[in-house]
């Protein structure tokens, strides 16, 4: 195509219009603001270079337009690549914008700069939580039978399920931002603070992994039995309980249980699987923290365990039953929601009314067995 030629492009996407039709915008304000910003920089670079008018021109999508309907089409075959195709985004030095105008910049800019700066300085941070979104994906589809996409995974641990506290820890967990395992190894670290690396009871680098699934200090072995010991009580053979990875932990909040032969979701035992996973997965976490950091290293026994598990499991239920009161509002849990999760998982069930969510019922808790009875004191 001779580059002297008039250019009329089209698009159905008013987005990319907009976009190009407010580029001094951008350009005054660096690029610091706004998804690909290397992408939008070298498309407006490119359009400046030609010695000729370039027009763009919106089309209707999905409209039976023929150029739009090919445009769509080569879309989609470069999606199904192996292999992404290599796009040039380098730009000549007289028009390589590299900073914001100082007439407009703000505070808010400012700070958005010094953001991406330290952001482009941390990629190890980034190696780290992408190789936690690879292991969750991995695991939920191994399981579960689809592949989450990482948005998906991160709306996934902000869901109401799960209280701000197990949020937190989610998000913490998968980013790998607890000062655990080797971030002690630095070399500006002093040899005794090194040692904190290595878990002092099995001798490996006490990292997420180790401590969620490894460590053989009493705690993480006991509560993910016990956690299964419940479910078994609950599943109908569709999710058989398993020994959990970390992928399986950090992505508990994807899970999706369906009918066996349907893709329709069956809502309490999802629900439950979320709870079980994420409640227990937390207790491990707080326990090897008190541990380690206020305990001097003393383990817990095991019914110190099996009674913190049950108090974590029973308080989840109690706050399920206080969720469901009209005090709440529209924020409240629906009964029949909260009667599905905890269905064949409580004690002495058949005993209980079939609306045992009122909180002046008495006596609602999870399923324990004749050995946990006895180490809570409950009859």
């Amino acid at each position: 195509m001779d580059p002297r030629a008039e250019l009329t492009l089209e698009t159905d996407s008013k987005y990319v219009l907009n976009i190009l039709e407010n580029h001094q915008k951008l350009e005054d304000r660096g690029f610091i603001v706004g998804p690909h910003a290397k992408l939008v920089q070298s498309a407006i670079t490119s359009f400046k270079l030609r010695p000729t008018q370039t027009r763009m021109v919106w089309v209707k999508g999905h409209n039976g337009h023929q150029r739009n309907e090919e445009a769509d089409r080569l879309a989609g075959a470069a999606v199904q690549k192996d292999k992404a195709s290599f796009v040039n985004l380098s730009l000549p030095p007289e028009l390589n914008i590299t900073g914001a105008k100082l007439s407009t910049i703000s505070q808010a800019l400012a700070y958005r700069a010094i953001m991406d700066q330290k952001s482009k300085d941390s990629d190890m941070y980034r190696k780290r939580t992408d190789r936690n979104l690879m292991r969750i994906k991995n695991c939920i589809e191994d399981m579960f039978g689809y592949l989450p996409t990482s948005e998906a995974i991160w709306k996934s641990i902000r869901h109401k399920d799960f209280e701000l506290k197990i949020q937190i820890f989610l998000w913490k967990a998968i980013h790998d931002a607890y000062w655990i395992g080797d971030r002690w190894r630095n070399a500006s670290m002093r040899e005794e603070l090194q040692e904190r690396a290595i878990c002092q009871v099995c001798g490996e680098v006490d990292d997420m992994t180790h401590i969620l699934t490894k460590c053989q200090s009493p705690g993480q072995e006991l509560v993910w039995k016990l956690a299964g010991e419940l479910w078994k009580s609950k599943e109908s053979g569709i999710i058989q309980w398993r020994d959990l990875t970390i992928g399986d932990i950090l992505g508990c909040g994807l899970s999706r249980i369906n009918k066996r032969g349907s893709k329709k979701p069956l809502t309490g035992e999802t629900r439950l699987w979320k709870i079980l996973v994420a409640h227990s997965a937390y207790l491990i976490w707080t326990m090897r923290c008190e541990r380690v950091i206020h305990n001097e290293g003393r383990p817990f026994s095991e019914s110190e365990v099996r009674n913190r598990w049950v108090k974590a499991i029973n308080g989840r239920l109690d706050l399920d039953r206080n969720m469901t009161s009209q005090r709440y509002e529209k924020k409240a849990l629906s009964k029949r929601l909260v009667l599905q999760t905890w269905k064949r998982v409580l004690m002495n069930e058949e005993n209980l009314p079939k609306d045992w969510t009122d909180g002046r019922i008495d006596g609602v808790l999870v399923g324990i067995t004749g050995s946990d009875r006895d180490a809570r004191g409950v009859g």
